[in-house]
Order: structure tokens, then C-alpha cells, then sequence
């Protein structure tokens, strides 16, 4: 046995030189983040438990919530150490795995257990973690801190092994207040990826449900998730999703919104072409259509891809509320859209350029009451609609409980004040207010804004060339519209191409027993969703279930 140990000491001394190297290179104050990520990488643990330790504390620094604890384990007391990141691992499963790493190695049956197996029997018989991951270079072991692992480095061997010891306190799980719903579900997503994988999972519990794990940022190394149903979800599509996401070169991935422009079809276009949600009621409804989803950690949002223009009027509470409902709210919904991005337009192209066209009493109103306004018609109403956009970004920024009030006061006041010093005419306050509240009634924050920002293209061509240049812009929003792809698929199907079998739930959602298909747009690999067949009818009478036929509902 003398020549295993002079082979031991021989690669502990090379282990030592190694690592000797490393911290040497660590030192260097002139290696910028790419070199230091580069020998992170490529940094293998040794054999020598100081030199790992040196090389770890040369890595992250005065860092002083990476804990590092040194011990003896077995009865031949052989020196270890346990490393944790505090914020990841929680106080007492670390406080656990030192007790059993102190006291039952040393009194239970296995402290007679040899230096050189001590690896493997911590590993198979002692930690009663669910993970366990083992750790060769100073990158996997970062790696394992980060996810909330404890490192358990032994004299004399080159590799960590990592205990699940997660500690982490979420927020929450609470009603999103970006998406609220009066009888739909009060959960929403946080923060962390584990928890909203678990809050889609509790809705779609079948195992074919897979989630793809990626790692996005060199820096961030933020965790991503692709969650589609395997045998639904097209395979070119998933394929799609999967190149795009594992392209990003950036070093770090911070929220879901910087991860969707990387992923876009269209990055000039104003239309979110990515649909984005806090429900897990609705990633759940699109990945029963054969859409995908991608979750990041560290966000609350969740794209959905593809997606289609009708998606982004519908709000949660057509889906739980009665058809007809349903149908008066949508149709509503969607005149609301195009009301808020037309009628400023109109409005100024009409008194410019085409005043027969509006009925003589009612010109003569609006021509007296801007008697004295300075301002042409189309500079009042585009400074009206500026103000109107301040008070908005105001109370957005503002605390919520102050928020609302100052944007309906500040409304108010300004408004009042501007046409009592006849800088604008009362019909102008009219019109943006209305504006104003058709833009409330989009329930898609993104696909609002994309409205407003085009609303003031419509005033200036209303003002230049008046409703010629409304329908121009009209027809070009519509051309710019049906070419759009998401993600290879129609944006703006089924009205372009035209389906007329695809308007279950485009204007106006239809009975629950009549939406047998999946949407033709997303390629589902199994177009049919349910039988046809099951609309419910009355009970039969009691006379003719006397005569033997069945008096269940539905028969």
C-alpha cells in the first residue's frame, strides 16, 4: 500500500501547485470579467482541502454572506469544510447537515468508515436530501451555491459534494394587480421559477407537461424554463422557442420583458407579437392549446408564444363569466381599441378639412365654444393628450393610494382651469377623456400602450391630409397587422388569413360545448379538444321517465 499513498502525496502536491496557480491568477487586479469568468470555469477543486479553501475565498473576496465552516468528521477526525451562501440556504437544514456530519459520522456505525470513503457514504447513507449534486471546478460548485446547495469539501478529495439546503422566502402568492378578475382565480406568479413551475403544475397534472431548463447571462445566470405539453405543442414550434432562448449571448438576464425582445419576431413593431401574463389560469389555457411558455426566475411574468392579435382584447372574465356577457364585453372591447386610436384623428381631420360632414347645429357649437382659442385644432389636441399622458405615467409611478387620486383630480383641475382661460374649447376635454376611458377597457398594458403611441400618428395625419389620411393610416395599421408573424404563426388570424370556422373566440367567445377544436393558428399537433355533442338539455319529464327513458341532464 506504500505506492498509493507516495500516488496520494504526489497529486496532493500537484493538486497544491494547481490551485497555487489559480489564486495566483485571481489575485491579478487586471483580469477583466470575461478572463476572471474564464479561469472560474476551468478551475478545477483539488485533492488539498486548504487549497480548495484558499482558491474559494481568492474567488468571492470580502463577500461576507458566503459562510465558510471548517470541521473534523469520523473518528479519524478528517478535516472538512461545509461552504453556504446565506441568503439561499436556511439556518437550520445547514445546522442539520453539521449535526450529522459531526455527531453521527463519529457515535452512529459508521465513524470507523475510512478517509478515502468518506465521500461515498456521506453521499449514499447520511444526507437525507432530496438533491445531491457533486461539484469538480469552482464554476459547478458556484453553481450549487447559488441554487441553494451546501458544499461539503473533504481532505483529500478533488470533488464537493452539494446538499439541498434551500432556505429562500418568497413573496406571497396573491392576486396579480396588473390582471384582476372577479371570478376567476386569486393566485398569481412571483418571483421565484420553483414556485410558478408549481402553480401551472397544480392545474396540468399530467406528466407530460415537460419544462427545459437554461441557464441565460454569464453574469446573472438566470434560470429560464420552456414549459409546453410534449405531444400537443408543435415540435417546430418548441424547436423555435428552444433556439431562441439558448442564442442569447448577454451577460445578464434581468426580467422578462428584456428576454422578449430577444425572442420577438418584429422588435420595431409597437405590438407586443409575445403575450405576457401574471395568471397561472391563463399560461394554463394556452398550453392546452399548444402554445409554449417561458418562465424566468426572478419574474413574475410569463410569455406565451404564439400569440394572436384577438388574444390581447380578451380579458380573464370571458372565460368565466356567461356567453352573452362574454360576447356584449368583447365586442365592446374591441370597439373601445380602435375608438381610443381613431377618434382624436377624426376629430381633428373632421374640423379641418371636412366640416359638412358634421351636422350644422353641431358645428356651430364646437366653432363658438373655441371662440378665442389661440391654438389650431390639431396643437390643441395634441397638448391635451400629452397632458393627459403626464397625469397617467404620474399616478402609475405614484404610491397606489395616492396614484388614482392624483391623476382624477389633476384631470379635473387641469381641465377645468385650461377652458376657463380659453386655452382649449370644452368639445377637446370631451374627446381626450373619452379617448382616455375607451384605453382603460384594453386589458393588455403592452398592447394599450402600443394604441396610445399610434393615436398620435392618426392626429397628424387627421391634420395634414384630414380622413383621407385616417383611412391611409387606417389600412396601413391593418397591412402592418396581417403581415406580422409570432413566431412563424399569423399574428393577426383568423381575420387575416380569413377562418370563418375560427371565430369561436375572437370578437365574442362561444359556449363552452361548441369549442371542440383548437385554434387553427397555433399548429396544435391534436386539433380536436373535446367531443362533440355535450350542449346540456333539460330533465325529461317525470311521465317519460316512467316510460324508461333517462332523466339525467345532457341525455
Amino acid at each position: 500500500m506504500g505506492w498509493l499513498k507516495r500516488l496520494l502525496e504526489a497529486s496532493k502536491t500537484l493538486g497544491k501547485q494547481q490551485a497555487n496557480e489559480a489564486v495566483s491568477d485571481l489575485n491579478n487586479d487586471r483580469l477583466d470579467i470575461s478572463e476572471r469568468e474564464h479561469l472560474i470555469q476551468h478551475t478545477k477543486l483539488v485533492g488539498s482541502l486548504e487549497a480548495n479553501l484558499e482558491v474559494i475565498e481568492k474567488m468571492v473576496g470580502p463577500s461576507q454572506d458566503v459562510a465558510i465552516r471548517r470541521l473534523r468528521i469520523g473518528n479519524q477526525r478528517v478535516p472538512a469544510a461545509i461552504i453556504s451562501i446565506k441568503e439561499f440556504s436556511g439556518s437550520q437544514p445547514v445546522e442539520d447537515l453539521i449535526e450529522v456530519l459531526t455527531i453521527n459520522l463519529v457515535e452512529g456505525p459508521l465513524g470507523d468508515t475510512p478517509a478515502h470513503k468518506l465521500p461515498e457514504v456521506i453521499e449514499d447513507r447520511l444526507l437525507q436530501s432530496r438533491k445531491v449534486r457533486l461539484a469538480d471546478t469552482l464554476d459547478a460548485l458556484w453553481r450549487l451555491l447559488i441554487n441553494g446547495f451546501t458544499a461539503i469539501l473533504i481532505e483529500g478529495h478533488n470533488e464537493a459534494i452539494g446538499c439541498s439546503t434551500e432556505g429562500v422566502v418568497y413573496r406571497a402568492i396573491e392576486e396579480p394587480p396588473t390582471e384582476p378578475t372577479i371570478r376567476g382565480p386569486r393566485d398569481g406568479f412571483v418571483e421565484s421559477l420553483e414556485v410558478n413551475i408549481s402553480l401551472v403544475r397544480r392545474r396540468l397534472r399530467t406528466p407530460n407537461l415537460w419544462i427545459e431548463s437554461f441557464t441565460v447571462g454569464s453574469l446573472t445566470r438566470t434560470r429560464v424554463g420552456i414549459a409546453y405539453i410534449k405531444g400537443l405543442a408543435h415540435e417546430e414550434l418548441v424547436d423555435e422557442v428552444r433556439q431562441r432562448v439558448s442564442r442569447i449571448d448577454i451577460d445578464g438576464m434581468i426580467a422578462s420583458g428584456q428576454l422578449e425582445e430577444y425572442v420577438e419576431d418584429h422588435p420595431l413593431s409597437p405590438f407586443p407579437v409575445v403575450y405576457r401574463t401574471e395568471r397561472p389560469d391563463r399560461v394554463t389555457a394556452m398550453l392546452l392549446e399548444g402554445r409554449v411558455a417561458i418562465l424566468i426566475d426572478g419574474s413574475p411574468f410569463v410569455l406565451c408564444a404564439p400569440v394572436q392579435f384577438s388574444m390581447l382584447l380578451r380579458a380573464p372574465d370571458d372565460y368565466y363569466e356567461k356567453t352573452a356577457a362574454s360576447a356584449f364585453l368583447g365586442i365592446l372591447r374591441y370597439f373601445s381599441f380602435w375608438a381610443s386610436m381613431l377618434i382624436p384623428g377624426m376629430y381633428v381631420g373632421a374640423l379641418t378639412f371636412h366640416h359638412e360632414l358634421i351636422p350644422t347645429e353641431l358645428l356651430f357649437k364646437i366653432v363658438a365654444s373655441r371662440e378665442g382659442v389661440p391654438f389650431p385644432i390639431v396643437v390643441e389636441v395634441m397638448v391635451m393628450e400629452l397632458v393627459f399622458e403626464i397625469l397617467r405615467e404620474a399616478g402609475l409611478r405614484l404610491p397606489r393610494a395616492i396614484g388614482s387620486a392624483v391623476t382624477i383630480v389633476g384631470a379635473l383641475v387641469l381641465g377645468d382651469a385650461a377652458i376657463s382661460a380659453g386655452l382649449v374649447s370644452p368639445s377637446v376635454v370631451i374627446v381626450v377623456a373619452l379617448t382616455a376611458i375607451a384605453s382603460f377597457t384594453t386589458p393588455n398594458f403592452s398592447f394599450s400602450l402600443a394604441a396610445r403611441l399610434i393615436r398620435f400618428a392618426f392626429i397628424v395625419l387627421g391634420g395634414v391630409f384630414g380622413l383621407f389620411g385616417i383611412q391611409f393610416g387606417f389600412l396601413l395599421t391593418v397591412l402592418l397587422l396581417t403581415s406580422m408573424r409570432s413566431f412563424g404563426y399569423p399574428y393577426f388570424a383568423p381575420m387575416g388569413p380569413l377562418i370563418l370556422s375560427e371565430f369561436r373566440d375572437v370578437f365574442a367567445r362561444v359556449w363552452w360545448w361548441q369549442m371542440t377544436r383548437r385554434p387553427w393558428a397555433v399548429g396544435s399537433r391534436e386539433p380536436v379538444r373535446q367531443r362533440p355533442g355535450q350542449m346540456p338539455k333539460p330533465a325529461l319529464e317525470p311521465e317519460e321517465v316512467e316510460k324508461g327513458r333517462s332523466g339525467k341532464w345532457g341525455r
